[in-house]
């Protein structure tokens, strides 16, 4: 076939003898650009005869290795396609078991790599010898932009030597070092690498142990930074203090618009910190507080916040134990608000009430298009008032309402409310005695409801 451009075979469990085979297509065929072979047993053998069939490709552009066994004779052997084989753009070799040696060889094959683009070598062992390879490889190589290196063992040595080429590599514009070990220390490192270098965008240091010391030294370099946009620092401990070092290093920077503090306990003093930047800050645009514990008087400080924010357009509240009392300042906080479309209420333990004020927010909100409720505590007398406050409202395209207490009558309430609406259609499963709706869709032009709800016949 001259026409296939991408071959799919994740989970077939093709092993080495398969991929030999498929080696040998590769030698002759002239369309194909993607190959995905993730999760299939393969070997170093298998990969050898992979790298054998690119020597001569001049048409695959993205090879998908992921969850194999290649190890680092494997590796050694991909090593030698990044030094001849000119088309490949993005190299996937997730859970490989690769360690340092293999990192070494990998290295070698960038260093003069001229096409790669996107390097994923995540979950696997290489450590901060491995690092150190990828390091001095990143001095020479010229056109890498993605490094994913997340889970891999790296200590706050491998981050100094990622952090000294990273003064100078004017070409990286995202490292992904999540589930690692990189520290206190490790974040104090890449605090020169952010006030030098001028072309990261994303940084990603989920679940380092960087705690609020570590979040005091990443804030010193966020002061005059200007490319950085994305910064993961979920799952970290930073706690109050450090959410407040980062609230105060929000004041001065101008590029970040993106911000994840999931799971960190910053709770109700950490989100006011928070919540007191974010009125005058003209960038954020994404803030995720997922798992953070702020309550209902952390929901107070942040609806506060978005009466005057002019740029906030997600907020991800996520398990936070915010109960009826914070979903009414949330509500009273979006009423006259005019940017954000997206609030991730779901996993609290908002209630009908809480349902009541937030149906009376949306009567006057017109820019939210998507609410997450879902894992609340949310009956049929919640649905009604959900109900009431769609039927006015004219943009909000989503509401998720799985997992709440809604019932026959709760879902009449949506049903109607739906069928108001000459562009609403209702999708529903039939299993015999009842008809089950499981994860409903009430969906239009304009809007869809997921929740769980239980017709009888």
């Amino acid at each position: 076939m001259q026409t296939l451009t991408t071959l799919n075979l994740c989970s077939n469990e093709i092993g080495d003898v398969a991929a030999q085979h498929l080696a040998d297509a590769l030698r002759n065929n002239t369309t194909l650009t993607e190959l995905i072979l993730d999760n299939n047993k393969i070997g170093d053998i298998g990969t050898q005869h992979l790298v054998n069939g690119l020597r001569n490709n001049t048409t695959l552009t993205i090879l998908d290795l992921q969850w194999n066994q290649i190890g680092d004779v494997g590796a050694q052997h991909l090593a030698d396609a990044l030094r001849n084989n000119i088309k490949l753009t993005a190299l996937y070799l997730w859970n490989n078991e690769i360690r340092d040696i293999g990192a070494q060889h990998l290295a070698e094959g960038l260093r003069n790599n001229t096409t790669l683009t996107t390097f994923n070598l995540c979950s696997n062992e290489i450590g901060d010898t491995g690092a150190q390879h990828l390091a001095d490889a990143l001095r020479n190589n010229t056109t890498l932009t993605t490094l994913n290196l997340w889970n891999n063992g790296i200590r706050d040595v491998g981050a100094q030597h990622l952090v000294n080429v990273l003064r100078n590599n004017t070409t990286l514009t995202t490292l992904d070092l999540g589930s690692n070990e990189i520290g206190v220390v490790g974040a104090h490192h890449l605090v020169d690498a952010l006030r030098n270098n001028t072309t990261l965008t994303t940084l990603n240091l989920w679940s380092n142990g960087i705690g609020d010391v570590g979040a005091q030294h990443l804030v010193d370099a966020l002061r005059n930074n200007t490319t950085l946009t994305t910064l993961d620092l979920g799952s970290n401990e930073v706690g109050v203090v450090g959410a407040q070092y980062l609230a105060d290093g929000l004041r001065t920077n101008t590029t970040l618009t993106t911000l994840n503090l999931h799971w960190n306990q910053i709770g109700d003093l950490g989100a006011q910190h928070l919540a007191d930047r974010l009125g005058n800050n003209a960038a954020l645009m994404t803030l995720n507080l997922e798992y953070n514990q702020i309550g209902d008087v952390g929901a107070q400080h942040l609806a506060d916040a978005l009466r005057n924010n002019t740029n906030l357009i997600a907020l991800n509240l996520w398990n936070n134990e915010i109960r009826d009392i914070g979903a009414q300042h949330l509500a009273e906080g979006l009423r006259n608000n005019t940017t954000v479309t997206t609030l991730n209420l779901g996993g609290n333990k908002i209630g009908d009430i809480g349902a009541q004020y937030l149906a009376e927010g949306l009567q006057n909100n017109a820019t939210l298009t998507t609410l997450n409720l879902c894992s609340n505590e949310i009956g049929d007398v919640g649905a009604q008032h959900l109900a009431e406050g769609l039927r006015n409202n004219t943009t909000l395209t989503e509401l998720n309402l799985e997992s709440n207490q809604i019932g026959d009558i709760g879902g009449q309430h949506l049903v109607d409310a739906v069928q108001n609406n000459t562009y609403f259609g209702v999708f529903t499963d039939s299993d015999g005695l009842t008809r089950r709706t499981e994860w409903v869709c009430f969906s239009s032009a304009r809007l869809v409801i997921y929740s769980q709800i239980f017709h009888r016949v």
